[in-house]
């Protein structure tokens, strides 16, 4: 978290708004490197926010580097439309089409690139990696950052017979 706002947010999505086909998760998420001639701002915006690393054998001395390797399995490989893996994980689109960025000194291609929304990423000029979730194990990963960390919080809310409702900081009942 290293002092910045942090969050992790889970969205469910109504039936008549999953989409279901790999174009249309194409739409959504993107995990390469912009044209900088089509899209300059979007290009620095990915430059800035959504490179990982450089880790591994490019730097060993990052903080995700183990024996050598990326700890986040980057970089990912090439893959020229997005796809569901054997273990039904979502793999992204990521076409080795040529493009790279400069990152303290070290050439970075698709490889590297955090899957982002170009729509959130110009709104909120800020590292926001989006992943699609399609099976309970995603869902699970997620879910383990709500009681992690120093800074987690408990939340309790009761309502009496009338709809009032009572302060319950007096006593924690967790399995009421």
């Amino acid at each position: 978290k290293r002092g910045l706002p942090h969050v992790h947010l889970l969205l469910f999505l109504h039936p008549d708004n999953k989409y279901p086909s790999s174009d249309d998760i194409d739409q959504i998420i993107s995990a390469e490197i912009p044209s900088h001639e089509d899209d300059p701002e979007l290009y620095t915006l990915v430059q800035n926010h959504m490179v990982h690393g450089p880790c591994g054998i490019l730097q060993s001395q990052s903080p995700c580097t183990k024996e050598g390797k990326c700890s986040r399995f980057y970089p990912k490989i090439f893959q020229p439309q997005t796809l569901l893996d054997s273990n039904s994980h979502l793999v992204y689109r990521r076409r080795n089409d040529g493009r790279t960025i400069s990152k303290n000194g070290v050439i970075i291609d698709n490889g590297y690139i955090v899957p982002y929304n170009p729509k959130l990423l110009r709104k909120y000029q800020a590292h926001v990696n989006i992943e699609w979730c399609n099976q309970s194990t995603s869902i699970k990963y997620l879910f383990k950052y709500i009681n992690k960390g120093y800074d987690k919080v408990t939340t309790v809310m009761v309502y009496d017979g009338n709809d009032a409702v009572q302060n319950p900081s007096i006593q924690n009942d967790e399995l009421k």
